[in-house]
């Protein structure tokens, strides 16, 4: 018996004795514990209200279907540089969260906020961007995976004029685009020319192409590429033909003439519009040459 009271007393003792129904430890979480949309967790009660628990983390069970997959058109138009198109798939997902009276989830507006900004040629979509972002950074917790895509995006309009002033108010603001805006200054800009293989009079295609009006017109197409791609440089390549012609008549000298290659094929977006842009410029300025000899290059044009 004495041994059987030795073991009894060393369970009880092993126990905690403050432990009990109502002990604090083993309550739920009070309401302003649980963790909020895109907040960490261990399991859905320490979720808020029509939250659930998945990968640790907190997230909405409520989704519009049909919006989710006009939001992922437009993510994958946003991946390959077609803002235009990545802002439209948005557009229909936000009406479709809309019409289904569904809340809109903050990654679906930060998404749609970073399309408008990459597209901030256009100062409605810099503007609309910016209001877009700022409401996506009010409805996401601090670390989480929106926020940062809406951070990240907001810096990119520094150079279209954005007063990140306005950011720390907490509700949305009539405007964004109140200073001036930040950006490289043109005269720095530097146009190089190149030809393979080069032709013998090609210093004749470097001097014409190192006009000042040439050139102005060429930053002018680097200037649209970095306003909506946030690009650095722009090169563009084209290749020439030029050759000798012999007249049809016996009385006629014969000449010389350009031909150009077809531009490359690109995707709807800002390359492409900047390619395009070079090309209007450079063909018009390379024909007006008059060049006594045969031979066929591709000029290469560096804006940086």
């Amino acid at each position: 018996m004495r041994a059987w009271s030795i073991a009894i007393v060393a369970l009880v003792g092993g126990c905690d004795t403050k432990a009990s129904a109502s002990d604090p430890q083993g309550a739920a979480p009070r309401p302003e514990q649980l963790s909020r949309e895109y907040e960490s967790c261990g399991t859905s009660a320490h979720c808020a209200d029509d939250l659930r628990c998945l990968g640790n983390t907190c997230v909405r069970s409520k989704r519009s279907t049909v919006g989710d997959y006009f939001a992922a058109v437009g993510a994958a138009a946003h991946a390959r540089g077609d803002h235009e198109a990545a802002i439209g798939a948005y557009a229909s997902a936000l009406g479709h969260y809309d019409a289904e009276k569904t809340p809109l989830p903050p990654d679906v507006d930060c998404a749609y906020g970073a399309a408008l900004a990459g597209a901030a040629g256009k100062k409605e979509n810099a503007e609309l961007g910016a209001r877009v972002l700022h409401r996506c950074l009010l409805a996401s917790p601090v670390g989480s995976a929106p926020r940062k895509m809406a951070i990240a995006a907001l810096a990119t309009l520094n150079t279209s004029g954005l007063d990140p002033l306005l950011l720390g108010a907490e509700k949305t603001a009539d405007l964004y685009l109140t200073k001036a805006p930040a950006g490289p200054a043109l005269d720095k800009i530097t146009v190089a020319v190149s030809a393979l293989p080069q032709p013998k009079n090609f210093q004749l295609i470097a001097d014409k192409l190192a006009e000042p009006s040439i050139k102005s017109a060429l930053v002018g197409c680097w200037e649209q590429l970095h306003t909506a791609a946030k690009k650095s440089s722009l090169a563009a390549t084209i290749g020439f033909k030029h050759g000798y012609v012999p007249s049809d008549y016996e009385d006629e000298p014969g000449r010389y003439v350009w031909k150009v290659e077809a531009g490359p094929s690109m995707p709807p977006g800002p390359e492409a519009t900047a390619d395009a842009c070079v090309r209007g410029v450079i063909e018009p300025a390379v024909k007006s040459l008059k060049i006594n000899e045969s031979f066929s290059s591709k000029l290469t044009v560096l804006i940086k």
